[in-house]
């Protein structure tokens, strides 16, 4: 009767037995998992510590230039992935007692925990332009330097057409005056007169109109007729307003009796030309040895 009664108990201490090492496993695989997951906290704490100051001296370093930042980047990449992201699984791992036990769940967390949270290697180089990148700056700014290049030729090619115009303006003013004044014609000598003070203004307007009847005059009395022709006139300067001009000129006398004919008179002339209104007169005149 007693046997019975022991083959009765044994199969019911040997579930309590089993339920009771179930109990000690699943308390032992929750204390592993908390302590997998701590690790895991440590581990991602860590690496956000490392990227955080990654991408600090990737700011920094932003403004160098393009090739120095890429290799920059490289190296702070492979200083990066150098340090094992699971440092403190293994240092938790070596310290813990119950490795044989712990070691194939935390192992498999660990490698799950990589997959899902670890960083591309290249992610941060969001910071630092490619090469492609900076090519493409490099097109943009050398695009950019020939467009302001090109303006400024331009406006300069601009300016020094309107200057050359200008002073061709003051030149033609001055061949203008200046063939008025030697070519005179003893049988309109009013007429030729008139001529020269509405090519002329200023000071010597006014002075030659002042001498204009004894100058016509003149004329009349010496029955003669004379051609002026400029050989080269040349804006010696040029102001706001006004411009000196040298000229250098001849005369001749077309009505010379046979076998009387006069040299050609040479005149080397300093004249200043004022623009009054887009009219360029003669406003000064000067003879030059």
């Amino acid at each position: 009767m007693a046997e019975v009664d022991d083959q009765e108990e044994e199969p019911v201490t040997s579930k309590a037995d089993a339920l009771a090492l179930i109990e000690e496993a699943e308390a032992e695989a929750a204390e592993a998992e908390a302590l997998a997951a701590a690790a895991r906290a440590r581990a991602r704490a860590a690496r956000l510590r490392r990227e955080a100051l990654a991408l600090a001296d990737a700011a920094e370093d932003y403004g160098d230039a393009a090739a120095a930042a890429a290799d920059s980047a490289d190296d702070e990449d492979e200083t990066y992935y150098e340090e094992p992201a699971d440092q403190d699984y293994a240092e938790y791992y070596d310290e813990t007692p119950g490795d044989e036990l712990h070691g194939t769940g935390a192992a498999e967390d660990d490698e799950a925990f990589e997959d899902e949270d670890a960083p591309p290697p290249t992610g941060w180089r969001r910071w630092v332009p490619s090469p492609a990148a900076a090519a493409t700056v490099a097109a943009v700014v050398l695009v950019i330097g020939f467009a302001a290049a090109s303006t400024y030729m331009v406006l300069q090619h601009r300016d020094a057409t309107r200057q050359q115009r200008h002073e061709a303006e003051y030149v033609a003013g001055a061949k203008r005056g200046v063939v008025s004044m030697i070519s005179l014609d003893f049988t309109k000598a009013k007429a030729d007169v008139q001529r020269v003070i509405d090519t002329s203004t200023g000071p010597f307007r006014d002075d030659f109109q002042r001498r204009a009847n004894d100058f016509i005059a003149v004329v009349e009395q010496s029955k003669a007729i004379t051609e002026g022709t400029v050989n080269a006139a040349a804006v010696e300067s040029v102001g706001d307003d006004s411009a000196v001009v040298l000229v250098a000129a001849t005369s001749r006398v077309t009505n010379s009796p046979p076998g009387k004919e006069e040299p050609p008179k040479i005149w080397r002339l300093r004249v200043t030309v004022a623009d009054e209104g887009g009219k360029y007169k003669m406003s000064k005149v000067e003879y030059v040895p």
